[in-house]
């Protein structure tokens, strides 16, 4: 990343409103701050959730990534999902993401998962120009299959 050094460590409630932007980034229309609140918290004290950004030696906080982790049947042990990985439009690019990726490889190595996984949209900039292939993910011949709700307004 340019020579920068980044710090790779666990959100905090502190990283709200940082975290809130960089998701509005990704372009959700829906997203608004106090729908925002409670899920961030609540995945900040899940146990099955941990909650990451990268910070960079100035201290602005250039991405994050949310990660789950559940027993899986099929597997006979642990899945680790990338459930959100977003680096900020200005840090795009200067190997924010490659960092996060790697810290939640070495995350599920060092706790025996089985498997890492992410979901990703094949519009997006980082898929069409091969980011995650590229930091060793390969795609899967499956079929998201999903149901949407109806969000609550504000």
């Amino acid at each position: 990343m340019s020579g920068e050094k980044l710090l790779i460590r666990v959100a905090t409630e502190s990283d709200l409103h940082t975290a809130y932007k960089l998701m509005a980034e990704l372009g959700y229309p829906d997203l608004s701050l106090a729908r925002f609140t409670p899920i961030y918290n609540s995945v900040l004290t899940h146990s099955a959730m941990t909650l990451i950004v990268a910070e960079g030696s100035d201290g602005d906080v250039l991405g994050l990534a949310s990660i789950s982790r559940r027993p899986q049947l099929r597997l006979t042990a642990d899945l680790i999902t990338i459930d959100e990985l977003v680096v900020a439009d200005r840090a795009r690019g200067r190997g924010v993401g490659r960092a996060l990726l790697e810290h939640v490889k070495s995350m599920a190595q060092d706790t025996g998962a089985r498997r890492l996984e992410l979901e990703t949209n094949r519009a997006r900039e980082s898929y069409r120009r091969g980011f995650y292939a590229k930091n060793g993910f390969t795609e899967a011949y499956s079929a998201v299959m999903r149901i949407d709700f109806n969000a609550p307004k504000d």
